[in-house]
């Protein structure tokens, strides 16, 4: 790999690329004023591996090159890639065409389930917190039911844990607010 003259077309040499301005490096053909500045990667190792051909009539062909070996399916559509199809996206591997109509990559998501179940837990501790929260959660349970969960399969059960939780706040809540307006109404006992 070789970076060239611009004035001779000669090879430059590895140990006269990035030198600073300040020396005065020189082409060696044509000795003219050099200055070839070169990024890291282009000494590093090429990715991607170059793919085979086929061996035979019995083997898998690629879809895209038909006359490159097959080396992996596509795990959407099925279809055998060679080695410079294949796109390995989160441990599955894909072709390009469906690498392109495919959903983007999620790699985190809200989990409402938690925050229903906490909404409906922790202000129960606490009275007038618990007026707000108990609603917000049912409000969250039904709203976010079919919602994507976690990335990691769950199931539904901090949701109902969250509505039961929340309908027993209500109806405690409601309790104490109907005794209240009750013990608030009657008059209070004279003394004689």
């Amino acid at each position: 790999m070789a970076i060239a003259c611009a004035s001779c077309s000669l090879p430059v040499p590895e140990e006269l690329w990035n030198r600073p301005e300040q020396e005065d490096v020189r082409c060696p053909g044509c000795r003219r004023p050099l200055l070839a500045l070169v990024f890291p990667a282009i000494a590093e190792a090429r990715l991607g591996a170059v793919p085979a051909a086929l061996q035979g009539e019995t083997e898998a062909s690629c879809f895209y090159h038909p006359h490159s070996r097959a080396a992996q399916v596509c795990a959407v559509c099925g279809r055998f890639l060679c080695n410079l199809c294949d796109l390995e996206v989160d441990s599955r591997h894909l072709c390009p065409r469906c690498f392109e109509t495919r959903e983007p990559v999620v790699t985190r998501r809200s989990m409402y389930d938690t925050q229903a179940l906490a909404m409906s837990t922790l202000p129960a501790l606490m009275f007038w917190p618990a007026l707000v929260s108990a609603p917000w959660a049912l409000f969250m349970v039904f709203r976010r039911w079919n919602a994507p969960s976690s990335i990691v399969p769950r199931t539904k059960i901090r949701f109902l844990l969250a509505a039961l939780f929340a309908l027993a706040e209500i109806a405690f809540l409601v309790f104490v607010i109907y005794m209240m307006i009750q013990t608030g109404l009657k008059p209070p006992p004279r003394k004689l």
